[in-house]
């Protein structure tokens, strides 16, 4: 589902564009994570992933922003290392 030129931020880490280094790098690392889970959500009026920890958390940890084309990835801002963003911001779980 990604673009071949598709852009990473890892906001504050690493900065990458390619499928290959998204791929094999940002996905392979998320793979090996077991305390977390997804959840479709809205942040400030934009559909995003909230991402929570197993340990049933009231509020997420932080989100993952996806930009889509033509149902293709083409950009990813994942706030991972500056979830203190999410802390006041209004942030709507999607619960169905």
């Amino acid at each position: 589902m990604l673009v071949d030129d598709v852009k990473l931020d890892l906001v504050t880490r690493w900065k990458v564009t390619g499928r290959r280094p998204v791929g094999t790098t940002y996905f392979t690392n998320y793979d090996r994570t077991t305390d977390w889970r997804l959840v479709p959500a809205w942040l400030d009026g934009r559909e995003v992933l909230a991402v929570f920890g197993t340990s049933g958390d009231a509020r997420p940890r932080y989100f993952i922003a996806l930009e889509l084309a033509a149902d293709q990835v083409t950009a990813i801002r994942d706030f991972r290392y500056v979830s203190y963003i999410g802390h006041e911001a209004s942030i709507e779980v999607d619960d169905a």
